[in-house]
């Protein structure tokens, strides 16, 4: 054997004796390291149930308490609900055992007692304060509306509560009667009117004058009006000019136009709708200068029967000129003479549909759902 043969073999023999050293200086490692794992695993599982345990302990001293509260409250209540005899009754007894000790003391005793138990049961009766009395007074209508009439009415005054008294009187305040069940009327002249709130609250007295006439040259669901001079018959009511009847809309002009000539009629000019509407006093809404949204239908979403708003009614009687829907009349627009204008305003106009209220950027040939129409004609 060579000496290069003899020289290797120590050499491979220390190369394996150091891995062999290497390999288990690792597992050392390795083995101190799980140790080292299982010990801080150990710590976190401890500290764990240690957390879980004072939970619990407090839940459980939160639980006692609620237990002793519970109890307290029903202490307390049985306390509350001791009638007022049962403390006399004690009271009574531990005079009775002083007149024992000392019987010149037993009737002072005694009074002063009752005058204890007196006080504790006012002090034990419940007072409720009382709220701010009620200082506004109610707001009165009167139906049907003042104007002109041509046949006996039902006047009702209204109130806008639930509990109210409400009362009229002819002529003057002297002679107030019950008025929220009707009552027949058939007199020119003026009637006062106010109501009375639950809480004894009037309101002021207001004033409606009626004309009661007996000369309607025009027929039926339509009155007379004056206009430059001459006598124009106007409907009451939209077309079909009918009481509560479903009013007329989706109609062109020349629609309108034919069915009024079909009624032995014609379409109302602007002026002679106007008049109409202003009444006697020529007021800026068919009920007074002043909006008021409750009175005609001006802020709703659709048009409603013909006459429903009681309250929108003109001096001459013609119902539903402010609101409901836009009419026709048979007027050219200045501005386009090819256009007509419409007037009165509809169901959602608000404030913008006075008397004075005209459009013209309707197409005549077209036809609206908010754009109807009511027919004239000259007295005869």
């Amino acid at each position: 054997m060579s000496d290069t043969s003899k020289n290797s073999e120590p050499q491979e023999k220390t190369t394996r004796n150091r891995k062999s050293i290497v390999i288990l200086v690792l597992m050392f490692l390795l083995l101190i390291t799980l140790f080292i794992v299982q010990c801080h695993l150990s710590d976190i599982k401890e500290n764990a149930l240690q957390k879980q345990n004072a939970t619990q302990d407090s839940l459980a001293h939160l639980r006692s308490l609620e237990d002793s509260l519970q109890q307290l409250e029903m202490l307390r209540l049985k306390d509350s609900l001791k009638t007022d005899s049962a403390r006399r009754a004690d009271s009574t007894r531990i005079a009775d055992s002083l007149s024992a000790l000392n019987p010149k003391d037993s009737q002072k005793q005694k009074v002063q007692t009752n005058t204890q138990d007196s006080a504790a049961s006012k002090k034990d009766t419940l007072v409720i304060p009382k709220g701010p009395s009620d200082s506004i007074p109610p707001e009165a209508s009167i139906v049907p509306p003042p104007g002109r009439y041509y046949e006996p009415i039902k006047l009702k005054v209204q109130c806008d509560e639930i509990k109210c008294n409400t009362y009229f009187s002819v002529n003057d305040t002297a002679h107030a009667i019950e008025a929220s069940q009707g009552v027949d009327y058939n007199k020119t002249g003026d009637v006062f009117f106010r109501a009375q709130d639950s809480a004894g609250n009037f309101s002021p007295w207001q004033t409606s004058h009626y004309d009661m006439a007996s000369d309607n040259v025009c027929g039926k669901n339509a009155y007379p009006i004056p206009v430059h001079g001459k006598t124009v018959c106007v409907d009451a009511y939209e077309y079909p000019n009918e009481a509560n009847a479903i009013t007329k809309d989706m109609v062109s002009h020349e629609q309108a136009t034919r069915l009024c000539e079909q009624a032995g009629k014609r379409l109302c000019a602007i002026d002679e709708w106007q008049a109409a509407c202003h009444g006697k006093d020529n007021l800026k809404y068919s009920y007074g200068n002043s909006y008021n949204q409750t009175k005609c239908n001006t802020n709703t979403k659709a048009a409603k029967r013909a006459g429903r708003k009681e309250q929108c009614r003109s001096w001459y009687g013609m119902y539903d000129m402010n609101g409901n829907l836009w009419e026709w009349t048979s007027t050219p627009s200045k501005e386009r003479n090819t256009l007509y204008l419409v007037a009165g305003g509809a169901w959602d106009t608000n404030n913008a549909s006075s008397c004075s209220e005209s459009k013209f950027s309707f197409y005549p040939q077209n036809q609206y759902n908010f754009v109807g129409f009511r027919c004239c004609k000259n007295a005869q």
